[in-house]
């Protein structure tokens, strides 16, 4: 390894889960955590740090753009969005993300009948008492998955108030911190 990768690697921060809110603030000037959600994607492309995600952040930036994307005069909206589509996931391709979801199959025995579901939903299953929506029980599904396979892993950045409300307890379920972009920019004075 050259003396620069050397350096390169050592000044990398730790992995983190990142969550697809944070992804997406970087496309909205109004949103809180803009400036430091930008921060942390330029992160993600230039490879200082490594961020893992669930397959769901794909399947949310795609609905989020293709509901939200510009139309120009003339252009018809399948045609909009299926540019939209098309950019986001090369914009996604750019982040060089790595994508954690536990695999397999989990049998939930209801009344006289198995019923069986990938282990994603049945990992959020066993989450659910938390009290979070359905997709944000998916993703920490993914992160504790992710965690149980990745022990370098340091946070799950977030910027969705649910997750920052009860970071303490998802903190001690999960076995990483929450962060918020600006609590993780500022901890690692990044701005």
């Amino acid at each position: 390894m050259s003396r620069d990768a050397d350096e390169r690697e050592q000044q990398r921060l730790r992995p983190c889960y990142i969550d697809t809110n944070v992804l997406l603030s970087q496309f909205k000037p109004s949103d809180k955590f803009y400036r430091q959600s930008a921060a942390i994607v330029k992160m993600l492309k230039e490879r200082e740090m490594i961020g893992y995600t669930s397959p769901l952040t794909v399947i949310e930036m795609v609905s989020f753009v293709s509901r939200n994307y510009p139309m120009k005069k003339g252009e018809k909206s399948e045609d909009a969005r299926k540019i939209a589509v098309s950019k986001i996931l090369k914009e996604i391709s750019s982040f060089q993300l790595q994508f954690s979801s536990p695999s397999g199959d989990y049998v939930l025995k209801l009344g006289n009948q198995d019923i069986s579901m990938p282990a994603v939903l049945g990992n959020a299953l066993s989450l659910s008492t938390i009290g979070l929506k359905t997709l944000d029980l998916m993703h920490l599904s993914a992160a504790r998955y992710c965690r149980e396979t990745v022990p370098e892993l340091a946070a799950f950045l977030t910027g969705d108030n649910d997750f920052l409300l009860r970071k303490k307890d998802l903190s001690n379920k999960i076995g990483i911190p929450f962060l918020s972009p600006q609590e993780f920019v500022q901890m690692h004075a990044l701005a």
